[in-house]
């Protein structure tokens, strides 16, 4: 038997307590004297305490982490916690050539929407859009609301034409999808861009490239 094991077995013959383990937890209950219950017992009940504090903790960190990278409305990522996923994928493709796609995806006629049913309804109408995002994209992924109405797709190991036919689907769902307001269902169109994040581009360039390709798509459609 090694040194460290001989010094928990000596350990144990002394306290009655394995090392490591919790206070009394092997000791037969027929073994524990009154005085030993009286120290015994609070010490365990202090042990539950604690650990329901650090178990509170926890959830309580976690709760703030959500809210440092997500939009508190939809759920997505903030611009801020999305903009570092296009980073890292920018940083992916120039490392290591991994190939990626950024789309853009802006949603048609929001003042209209804002203007002829409220804002509560406008809210809903970019929860619909959020909620159809997350649902139809990969965990390796990324989804954010970039600001307003306007959100961003990075789609990992994704060409260009991929992309653009993901995005394809995706408005095809929304506009298939109506948002449910107290005014009835809204219908909700989006007007898409894409951008191929390979070596060489930069977040800047990506994100001018994905948002003229937006508003040209849009221009056509009011053109």
């Amino acid at each position: 038997m090694d040194e460290g094991a001989e010094t928990k077995r000596a350990a144990a013959d002394r306290t009655g307590v394995p090392a490591g383990g919790d206070a009394g937890a092997d000791i037969p209950e027929a073994d524990l004297t009154p005085a030993v219950r009286a120290v015994l017992y609070p010490l365990r009940a202090e042990a539950e305490r604690l650990r329901a504090a650090l178990d509170a903790a926890h959830r309580r960190i976690e709760t703030l982490e959500s809210l440092a990278y997500r939009d508190p409305l939809l759920g997505l990522f903030n611009r801020r916690a999305f903009m570092r996923e296009l980073e890292r994928a920018v940083a992916m493709a120039d490392r290591h050539g991994v190939k990626a796609s950024l789309v853009f995806i802006d949603v048609d006629d929001m003042k209209a929407i804002n203007d002829a049913h409220g804002h509560r309804a406008g809210d809903a109408a970019l929860q619909r859009v959020a909620r159809i995002l997350s649902d139809n994209v990969r965990q390796t992924d990324a989804a954010g609301r970039l600001g307003g109405d306007e959100f961003g797709l990075v789609l990992t190991h994704t060409d260009q034409p991929s992309a653009e036919a993901k995005a394809v689907r995706l408005a095809a769902m929304i506009a298939a999808a109506p948002a449910h307001t107290q005014a009835g269902p809204v219908a909700v169109r989006v007007s898409h861009g894409a951008a191929a994040i390979e070596p060489g581009v930069t977040v800047g360039s990506l994100m001018e490239a994905a948002d003229s390709a937006m508003y040209a798509r849009k221009r056509k459609k009011t053109g």
